[in-house]
């Protein structure tokens, strides 16, 4: 049951992600930089060296040890063994090393998937948590072994979908793919984060998170209009998405629609929400005021903001620059030194970095429905090692 590599395009043209070709060419190049600090092999236990040159029947058993592990709940030991295991076979700049990896990998994988699919799953989840833990220790010469890993857990969840054709199974693979989706956007690596969040809402076109980040990734690359596609959807599926619904303003905004746009964000600083995107609607509100030549109205908006808000530094400043305007530059004065005595303040202006930045918890959904779906699933992968082992102990008795 070897896993099949298929190649997704974005429905967009993809000459807009040029611009983001060169963090991906300058991530893999820093990945491939040799001197790492961390140890190939952090944690593991198998007793590799890199560079090894192992047979493929050793590196099957090997394999199926580890799968054996995590199918016995060593959640910190299996992936270290993993990452232990294809940091040692592959060897960068030696293709072959990674195709020798890659038809070991597949042979005990096909045996243990002709018992039952659903061992797809957990396996998949494992490659993506090596893949997790590889990017997290900034694991430096070790590119090709990144790649194969990340390229593991995004085919096992395809093949998975494919094989069962079951509306669960296309929720099961819709998530991972957006969690690697999300480990790519967090290593600036757009262009294929957002492959693997078309795929992710191919599968599941209700699925927020891989909306709201291939979203974010037009809007990042000023492709407004599909931006603005994909946050529609957002909120189709999430009517209350404050994320979604803060970002289709903004980008409604550059295309010139400000009655939507501001009724957006008028529905945003009405709410009760405390997350870090109300003040923000209460910057944009301000600053639609102050374009249009209403210090007035921008004023009031402020002022309402730094009731809820008091020690954002932001609208403080925004307010000082209006009162400034208006002439009252005492008060501007005055905001501005409270500013700069107050710390608590300035750590209260981190709503635009947050705005501006990828949050590991906006895919925190995700990853909780993976690992549940792949601990549901843990027993029925240690039978079918069992019941492969069993096989092999009669072959050889024969």
């Amino acid at each position: 049951m070897p896993a099949r590599t298929e190649r997704y395009h974005l429905r967009e043209p993809l000459t807009w992600l040029a611009a983001a070709v060169w963090l991906w060419a300058g991530q893999v190049a820093w990945a491939q930089t040799p001197g790492s600090s961390a140890s190939a092999a952090e944690n593991g236990s198998l007793g590799l060296k890199a560079g090894e040159d192992i047979p493929s029947e050793r590196i099957q058993e090997i394999y199926r040890r580890i799968l054996k592990d995590w199918s016995a709940g060593e959640t910190e030991r299996a992936p270290n063994e993993l990452i232990e295991l294809e940091t040692s076979v592959v060897v960068e700049g030696d293709l072959g090393t990674r195709k020798t990896l890659l038809k070991a990998e597949q042979a005990v994988i096909h045996q243990v998937g002709a018992a039952d699919l659903e061992v797809l799953v957990p396996i998949a989840v494992l490659h993506h948590e090596a893949y997790r833990r590889m990017l997290d220790r900034g694991a430096r010469g070790q590119a090709t072994a990144m790649s194969h890993t990340r390229s593991m857990a995004r085919d096992l969840a395809i093949l998975y979908r494919e094989q069962s054709g079951s509306e669960g199974a296309a929720l099961v693979s819709s998530r991972l793919l957006t969690s690697l989706g999300g480990l790519l956007l967090q290593s600036a690596q757009q262009l294929p984060a957002a492959e693997m969040f078309q795929q992710a809402v191919e599968l599941d076109g209700r699925n927020v998170a891989a909306l709201l980040g291939l979203a974010t990734i037009y809007e990042k690359n000023a492709q407004v209009e599909s931006a603005v596609k994909y946050l529609r959807r957002v909120l189709e599926a999430d009517p209350e998405n404050a994320e979604g619904r803060f970002r289709l303003a903004m980008n409604l905004k550059r295309q010139d629609q400000m009655a939507e746009a501001r009724k957006l964000l008028d529905g945003l600083t009405a709410s009760t929400d405390p997350s870090w995107v109300t003040p923000l609607a209460y910057q944009e509100l301000a600053r639609l005021a102050s374009d249009q030549e209403k210090p007035d109205e921008a004023e009031k908006v402020l002022r309402q903001a730094l009731e809820r808000f008091p020690d954002d530094a932001r609208l403080t400043i925004q307010l000082a620059a209006v009162l400034d305007r208006k002439g009252e530059g005492r008060e501007a004065t005055a905001l501005i030194a409270r500013i700069l005595a107050s710390p608590s303040s300035r750590e209260a202006s981190s709503a635009r970095y947050l705005y501006n930045t990828v949050r590991p918890e906006a895919f925190a959904e995700a990853r909780s429905f993976l690992a549940e779906n792949s601990r549901s699933r843990l027993p029925v992968l240690a039978q079918a090692l069992t019941s492969q082992a069993d096989v092999a102990i009669t072959e050889v008795g024969r």
